[in-house]
């Protein structure tokens, strides 16, 4: 059996509420939401917090459009999520909600924040949280009169993670090879996006003991990352070494395994910081390899090290679990 912390580091991709906002501003909104984002794109947390707050400030003094302003809260909650600040995060993400209690239940802007906050359920290991949220947003998204392929895609890859942290397995496979058809068909067969539903694949299999079939998709995955010409954020190439250190591990290919993983811990420390709730998962994955391949005081000193970050309350450590996937595109 596949433990919960392994499916949570393959991190269902997110998509960027980007959907346009009425109204024509007479200030430096958007420009400044902008800069925000490419701050927190480039690991550079806090000082996108800065920016959101400034804005969200200015925003309310000016009476600015509420869905604008949801826009802004769910940017805020994702940077809160970034930086480790869970309760930060999920305060973020309801004010945006009640921003926007009178938009349709298929309006763009709530239904990504919605997923959002899904997405920090699953970082908190509460996929049954998640799993209701992302039912209702798949229902809502039907609804529109032009469903976005893809938040449909990001809707059923998160679904499919939430599965299986439950073990709920029966449509999982549908849900994913669903979204794997839709970035193709939006974005080709090469776009760094389609790494996500990969990956989960990868990690559904896993789930399943079927090891060796794990390793093309996952391979496949990381071919899509490593060859593509877009920068890809750090983190998410982090997440993408420890997803391929344990498909390696249950295919019983210590040596390459080890390296993924041991490069996963490396590159999270570097970009997020070394007491960030995605680094313990890594150093988690990073000692179950050491252990198994009889490196008993490194992974004794990997697992110390896992548990002190892992043991904190998330909402006090230095980092946090999404990325903006799309960036990816």
């Amino acid at each position: 059996m596949v433990c919960p912390k392994i499916v949570r580091c393959m991190g269902a991709a997110l998509a960027a509420a980007l959907a346009c906002c009425c109204a024509a501003q007479t200030t430096d909104f958007l420009p400044r939401l902008a800069h925000g984002e490419q701050l927190r794109l480039q690991d550079r947390y806090q000082e996108a917090r800065t920016v959101f707050l400034n804005l969200l400030r200015d925003m309310r003094n000016d009476q600015s459009n509420q869905r604008l302003e949801a826009l802004v809260e769910d940017n805020l909650g994702l940077d809160d999520q970034d930086r480790g600040d869970y309760a930060g995060a999920e305060t973020a993400y309801n004010h945006g909600v009640d921003l926007l209690r009178g938009e349709p239940v298929y309006d763009s802007v709530m239904i990504d924040v919605k997923t959002h906050l899904a997405e920090l359920y699953l970082a908190e290991n509460r996929p049954r949280d998640a799993e209701s949220l992302l039912r209702e947003g798949r229902t809502d998204a039907s609804h529109a009169p032009k469903p976005a392929s893809m938040q449909l895609a990001t809707l059923n890859e998160d679904l499919a993670v939430a599965c299986i942290m439950r073990r709920k397995l029966s449509e999982t496979e549908g849900l994913l090879r669903e979204a794997q058809a839709l970035v193709e068909n939006t974005y080709g067969p090469d776009s760094p996006r389609l790494s996500s539903s990969l990956f989960s694949y990868a990690g559904l299999l896993v789930t399943e003991h079927k090891y060796d079939e794990a390793i093309p998709p996952a391979e496949r995955a990381w071919h899509i990352l490593a060859h593509s010409t877009l920068t890809i954020p750090k983190p998410y190439v982090a997440s993408a070494l420890s997803v391929m250190g344990m498909v390696y591990y249950h295919a019983g290919r210590l040596d390459q395994a080890e390296e993924y993983a041991r490069k996963s811990v490396d590159l999270a420390e570097a970009s997020l910081g070394a007491r960030h709730p995605r680094v313990g998962l890594y150093l988690w994955n990073y000692a179950l390899i050491l252990r198994t391949a009889g490196r008993k005081n490194e992974a004794k000193a990997a697992q110390k090290k896992a548990d002190a970050i892992l043991d904190q309350p998330p909402s006090s450590s230095s980092g946090g679990y999404t990325v903006n996937v799309d960036s990816l595109r």
